[in-house]
């Protein structure tokens, strides 16, 4: 069998596809890849996986990119794949024009998160479920992480319930890398004492996009409540601003307020750094305060490295993060709220190692890469053999 995976950028390439696709791989199948520019090239060169550069605009939203969909098409066609499977909702869309003018045996979508919520930007909605009513006829099998996204497919009619599975948990983690006993200790003590990160005083911790969706302002907000009470404590953010987003300015404005604030020897801007299980070993409570996520990755990779996470309730949260267990769930757009949760787990160090115990276990339990790649290669060969007995009845 021959795959084609379509995602927007290579980093969702690398991050989310590549344990299944060297699973199916490693089973005789050809795995190709196509996708726009963008973070994670390397990565993807240095898995021998073949792939095609697409000509997209580093912006999702220009009108340009509808010219991807005849690339696309004379892609498909050319490699005469068995199965095209499609990542976000930009390049589904484009992967599912292009493939049925491709005339593609089977298209297989994943849908990362609902882009109905309300917390997403209306315009964002607008396009998503435009762009769904014109195209779910097009696809043979949607895969979602959890029931109420299932639910919702079905709900506005854009699959029916016999197309529709539910992969809980997809995204698996690698538990020998995301692994507090492999943990380079010097290198870590080294970050430590450049960044003046000192031993008795708690470390908030934030990973992701430096945009304004992701709550950074919220953060900040609630990170000025908890020292108005005198609590010391020190903020990093793991991120930066990629080229394909539209915000560049939340960032910025992060960085004012810190320096008006008076504590800009407290707060670490670190950028990005590939190695990710050795920067959440520096918090001491990892905080993910997004306004909508498809699935939040970050707090399962921080459980694995036994940290507990604060997630607001977004799409998927209930699923990452046990409420009261391994962290706290907040609502969206809440500083106090934010405030709150954050200052029970850095006063209390019971508190915050039980949690973080208890979150690796719980990532142990269920998010182990391998099994959820099993879970994939279920599905699909599922899928197929029903395929398979449904032509040969016809």
């Amino acid at each position: 069998m021959k795959i084609l995976f379509l995602t927007r950028v290579p980093m969702t390439a690398m991050r989310f596809i590549f344990p299944f696709a060297k699973r199916l791989r490693e089973r005789g199948n050809i795995v190709e890849f196509a996708f726009g520019p963008g973070e994670g090239l390397k990565d993807v060169e240095e898995s021998g996986f073949a792939f095609t550069m697409l000509s997209m605009d580093e912006k999702s939203s220009s009108i340009k990119n509808y010219r991807v969909i005849n690339q696309l098409k004379k892609v498909i066609l050319h490699g005469q794949y068995d199965v095209v499977h499609t990542y976000t909702p930009v390049m589904g869309l484009y992967g599912r024009l292009a493939a049925f003018r491709a005339k593609t045996p089977l298209v297989i979508h994943s849908v990362l998160g609902s882009m109905l919520a309300p917390e997403v930007p209306l315009v964002q909605r607008l396009f998503y479920f435009v762009s769904e009513l014109l195209t779910s006829r097009m696809v043979d099998l949607f895969i979602t992480l959890t029931d109420a996204d299932a639910h919702t497919m079905v709900k506005y009619r854009f699959a029916s319930k016999e197309n529709v599975r539910v992969l809980q948990y997809e995204y698996g983690v690698d538990l020998n890398k995301f692994n507090p006993d492999n943990i380079d200790k010097i290198h870590l003590e080294e970050v430590r004492k450049e960044y003046h990160l000192q031993d008795g005083v708690p470390v908030i911790g934030f990973v992701g996009r430096m945009i304004g969706a992701k709550g950074i302002l919220d953060l900040f907000e609630a990170y000025k409540q908890i020292r108005a009470q005198g609590i010391k404590a020190k903020l990093i953010f793991l991120g930066d601003v990629l080229p394909s987003v539209k915000d560049r300015t939340s960032s910025l404005v992060l960085k004012n307020r810190v320096q008006e604030s008076g504590f800009e020897d407290d707060v670490v801007f670190f950028g990005w750094h590939e190695d990710l299980p050795l920067y959440l070993s520096l918090m001491d409570v990892v905080v993910l305060p997004s306004h909508y996520e498809g699935f939040p990755r970050i707090p399962v990779e921080a459980g694995a490295m036994g940290r507990p996470s604060i997630c607001t309730a977004t799409s998927g949260a209930e699923i990452a993060v046990r409420d009261g267990k391994t962290g706290f769930i907040v609502p969206i757009r809440k500083p106090e709220r934010l405030a709150e949760a954050i200052k029970k787990i850095i006063i209390d160090p019971n508190l915050a190692r039980n949690m973080g115990n208890a979150a690796r276990q719980r990532v142990v339990d269920f998010f182990d890469q391998n099994k959820i790649v099993d879970q994939q290669i279920q599905i699909y060969q599922e899928f197929l053999k029903k395929r398979e007995s449904e032509k040969y009845s016809v």
